[in-house]
């Protein structure tokens, strides 16, 4: 009786040795587990942010912030910062981290002390607000910065909040091509009566200062035509 059980002993290692032999790694072990080149890991590099002071200090005054592993790159992990505010996207920065030395670059540098808010409600002529984009240009040198809205099921105006660095900014909601909403002055909010006007849109600018909220810069103005159109 004793053989019989040896045999079978026997081939269930052999068996075992040519498994784990002919099995890919990756297949045997989790992805995430498995170190590339040094060891590196997606949640040692989401640490290796995360222990960066800015990020310390904006995870503390955003407790919702993100830190997540958004794609693997050319042996770099690419990780986003952001919190979801008011149904879209607030990135804090984008950092990339090399899966060989650990090494941590932000994608862009701003100092938080340099940071203000821009607020307003976005709107839009349905019975629905579409999926779209907040866009703020700074007017010293043309950059835009973008911030996704994933849109709503309800016509009620719904609020936003845009954080840029200190500067001038005209800022509007883009849902397509030819259907933009701006703040502007003759139409600031989308029910006055003026906005039925065919005077130029002036946009209105939003000063932005550190540590400061602007407010009351509602994306609303869509009564435009060619000829009014406002100049972003």
């Amino acid at each position: 009786m004793k053989i019989p059980v040896l045999i079978i002993l026997v081939l269930i290692v052999i068996g075992g040795f040519i498994y784990f032999k002919n099995t890919p790694l990756e297949e045997l072990v989790p992805e995430q587990a498995i170190p590339s080149l040094t060891g590196m890991t997606e949640s040692q590099a989401v640490e290796n942010v995360k222990k960066l002071p800015k990020v310390q200090d904006y995870l503390k005054r955003v407790p919702n912030g993100k830190v997540e592993v958004d794609n693997e790159m050319e042996g770099e992990y690419n990780i986003h910062v952001y919190e979801v505010k008011n149904g879209h996207t607030a990135t804090f920065n984008w950092y990339r981290v090399s899966i060989k030395s650990g090494e941590v670059r932000a994608e862009f540098e701003v100092e938080q002390n340099q940071i203000g808010t821009v607020t307003g409600k976005l709107c839009y002529p349905s019975e629905v607000l579409p999926e779209g984009k907040i866009e703020a240009k700074r007017l010293s040198d043309g950059k835009i910065f973008v911030q996704d809205y994933k849109g709503s099921l309800t016509s009620k105006p719904e609020p936003y909040a845009f954080e840029l660095e200190e500067g001038t900014y005209y800022v509007r909601y883009k849902v397509a091509d030819n259907l933009i909403g701006y703040s502007t002055t003759v139409c600031p909010t989308g029910i006055e009566e003026s906005c039925g006007d065919k005077n130029p849109r002036i946009l209105r600018k939003a000063e932005v200062k550190t540590n400061e909220t602007v407010s009351g810069y509602d994306l609303c103005d869509y009564y435009y035509n060619d000829s009014n159109a406002p100049k972003f």
